[in-house]
């Protein structure tokens, strides 16, 4: 439980990283992945354009469940 209270005690700075580490894939022309419990299961894909696709991974392939709106 420890763990857990750390991480919730830290979120801002955790999410704060977060942000960070996509800025940074996308300036390096990748695609970012991350989960954001606000748009269910599925992991996020974001792409250095920005576009955002929650999809699953099927057989080391993506497969995309619904497009998201980017980042305003």
């Amino acid at each position: 439980m420890m763990l857990f209270d750390k991480a919730r005690q830290n979120e801002l700075a955790i999410r704060r990283m977060g942000v960070k580490a996509v800025a940074e894939a996308r300036k390096a022309g990748v695609a970012a992945y991350y989960v954001e419990p606000a748009f269910g299961d599925g992991i996020v894909k974001e792409m250095p354009d920005g576009t955002r696709h929650l999809i699953e991974a099927a057989n080391g392939t993506d497969v995309v469940i619904r497009s998201i709106a980017p980042r305003s």
